[in-house]
C-alpha cells in the first residue's frame, strides 16, 4: 500500500518463476478498487529482494507521476474557468 495526495493506493506484485536466475515479475496498481496500470520488471541480474524492491519503487514513481498529472489538469481546468 502507498499512500498518495489522491488517496490509497494498492500495489499487488505477482512474482515469476525464472529458471536460470535473475528477477520477473508484474505489479498492478490499484486505486479505490480500480486498476489503474500493470508494470512489468525482467532483470536476469536482479535478486528476488532486489528486484522486488526496485518493482516497487517503480510503481510509486508512476504513482507520483499520475498524481502530478491529475494537478495539472486540475489547475489547467481552473484556469480555463477564470
Amino acid at each position: 500500500m502507498h499512500t498518495g495526495k489522491t488517496g490509497v493506493w494498492t500495489i499487488s506484485i505477482l512474482q515469476e518463476k525464472v529458471d536460470h536466475g535473475g528477477y520477473s515479475a508484474s505489479a498492478e496498481i490499484n486505486l479505490k478498487g480500480q486498476c489503474r496500470c500493470k508494470l512489468v520488471l525482467a532483470a536476469p541480474e536482479l535478486s528476488a529482494q532486489a528486484g522486488q524492491e526496485k518493482l516497487k519503487q517503480k510503481c510509486i514513481d508512476w504513482i507520483n507521476k499520475e498524481e502530478a498529472n491529475v494537478r495539472d489538469l486540475s489547475r489547467s481546468s481552473e484556469a480555463e474557468e477564470a
